[in-house]
């Protein structure tokens, strides 16, 4: 099994070819968090990729700065949410993967658009109270 090292390693890799195949990204904000997004769906988080909407039994992550969807989808990807070659579409036409994350495109992982900086809290906020 890979180590976190070396998954965090191949999520940067997957970052810059998301970006430069794009030609439009933020690679900046992606590679500064594939450490801890890695750990935290390869080691800390209790999830499943098989995927529900509603989360149940299961830690939930809520990503609020959508501009850094290239290392989401690559950790949702690489921990088995979807095919890694459908990271290839990035910011492509017709592909689920553009630059925020939206729940529209049913991509498995994503429980709320991302876009308006700042409302993960309050969106995860509300999340875990309706679970009381």
């Amino acid at each position: 099994m890979a180590t976190l090292q070396e998954i965090a390693s191949q999520v940067r890799r997957d970052i810059v070819r998301m970006v430069h195949g794009a030609q439009s990204g933020h690679p900046g904000g992606s590679l500064g968090c594939a450490d801890f997004l890695t750990a935290l769906y390869f080691k800390v988080m209790e999830h499943d990729p098989s995927f529900n909407m509603e989360g149940k039994n299961e830690n939930v992550f809520f990503l609020s700065n959508g501009h850094i969807s290239p290392v989401f989808y690559s950790v949702l990807a690489r921990s088995g949410y979807f095919d890694i070659k459908e990271l290839a579409t990035f910011r492509k036409i017709n592909s689920r993967l553009q630059g925020h994350p939206a729940t529209h495109e049913h991509l498995p992982g994503i429980r709320v658009a991302s876009g308006s900086l700042g409302q993960g809290m309050s969106v995860a906020i509300g999340a875990a109270l309706s679970k009381k």
